[in-house]
């Protein structure tokens, strides 16, 4: 037994909170975070309202668990294909290419990830009084990605492989963050011109290329 409850119960309640989860994900995706109430969220996951502020006590801490959970699985299987030590095996022009190539493959596959990142960011915003710890939990969650990007600019100041003049933040700002907001974009529809449910990969694989164009001058 663990703090007085047995193994069935963890499991249990473990299940439980992964249902919660994904149930939340899945109607602030289909409905925007501001439209939804933690009373649909409790009938929809099939638990009772109270039951769902047992766990969460409030929307926010709430959308703010499920963006945690959502990017640590990303960054779980990420890692499980390129794990992060071996960026000191691998020239940092090609941890570059491999990370602007998983933004692709966000856009590809992992539209819904995108989609409430990019909604998330603007809720998030204008919420108050969230306890400064729930805000490390979430930034833990992307210790993986912090990191890897660190160890990657570290990396091409020895290897000379792209640029390292321009400084850090700002360099993945403009290069990183700028795909992963443009993927975001293309993700939610909102673009210039577009037509409902075409296959815009080609449109980031050139920005891709302009990307990289622009670091390795």
């Amino acid at each position: 037994k663990f703090m007085g409850k047995s193994e069935k119960q963890i499991e249990k309640e473990k299940a439980r909170n992964q249902r919660i989860i994904d149930t939340a994900f899945q109607i602030f995706v289909e409905k925007k975070i501001e439209a939804v109430t933690m009373e649909e969220i409790a009938r929809k996951a099939g638990i009772g309202r109270a039951t769902l502020f047992r766990c969460y006590s409030s929307k926010p801490e709430l959308v703010m668990a499920v963006c945690t959970a959502k990017w640590k699985a990303y960054f779980d299987k990420l890692d499980a294909i390129r794990p992060l030590e071996s960026i000191h095996d691998i020239p940092a022009i090609d941890r570059f290419i491999f990370t602007l190539d998983g933004y692709i493959d966000m856009y590809q596959n992992h539209k819904d990830l995108l989609q409430y990142n990019d909604n998330f960011n603007h809720y998030m915003v204008h919420q108050e009084g969230i306890a400064a710890e729930k805000y490390e939990k979430f930034y833990k969650s992307l210790y993986s990605m912090n990191t890897r990007l660190h160890w990657m600019y570290e990396k091409a100041k020895e290897d000379k492989t792209f640029r390292t003049d321009i400084p850090e933040e700002q360099f993945f700002r403009v290069t990183f963050h700028s795909m992963m907001a443009t993927c975001a974009y293309y993700a939610g529809g909102f673009i210039w011109g577009s037509e409902e449910n075409k296959d815009y990969t080609e449109e980031l694989i050139r920005l891709k290329e302009m990307i990289l164009k622009y670091v390795t001058i």
